[in-house]
């Protein structure tokens, strides 16, 4: 299947074949949802939770220059995102609590009910770069994503990677569990 595959897709992946093997075996890039299990029992849609603005100053950073003056374009980016220039190619930024995810999985439900692909059950892996996952933010979270998860097709697991920490929500359980995601990034495979 041809298609663009995004690096949180990839990313994804990894991380649920790695620590949730047991529960889904190797995955396969496909679409609609974006990982789907060999036998088709499961399907995992992927997103990012950055913002279109924050994806776009991270790929103005990395097209720019070292040690050259911000762009008006980097500086604007900036402002939209919440975060403070300082000095050169010095970046302050402000994380965003972990109720920011609730608007993202609305949407992602949304899609989900609109038309996927059939499959036995759907999970939701949402990465940021930009949110922290506080332990005081956990419970409430998991407490938001079971009452928003209402709709005829609905995720059994909802797993958050942010802060280099990865929570899996159980919301038919009404569970979660927290695993570090720092050491997975340094045994990342390289790039094909």
């Amino acid at each position: 299947m041809s298609r663009h595959t995004s690096p949180y897709e990839l990313y994804a992946k990894f991380v649920l074949e790695t620590l949730y093997a047991d529960r889904y075996g190797t995955l396969l890039l496909r679409d609609r949802p974006d990982l789907q299990t060999a036998d088709g029992a499961c399907g995992v849609e992927v997103t990012s939770v950055n913002g279109e603005a924050f994806e776009r100053l991270v790929t103005e950073i990395a097209a720019s220059k070292p040690c050259q003056a911000p762009s008006d374009r980097i500086l604007e980016l900036c402002a939209k995102c919440g975060i403070e220039y300082h000095a050169w190619r010095t970046f302050v930024i402000n994380p965003l609590p972990a109720a920011g995810f609730l608007e993202p999985f609305r949407k992602k439900l949304r899609k989900l009910n609109a038309g996927y692909d059939f499959l036995g059950r759907y999970d939701l892996f949402m990465y940021s770069d930009r949110h922290t996952l506080e332990d005081y933010e956990l419970e409430p979270l998991l407490a938001s994503l079971c009452e928003e998860n209402r709709a005829p097709i609905s995720y059994l697991y909802v797993y958050i990677d942010a802060g280099g920490r990865l929570v899996c929500f159980d919301l038919a359980r009404g569970a979660f569990e927290v695993c570090s995601t720092r050491e997975l990034r340094r045994k990342l495979p390289p790039d094909p």
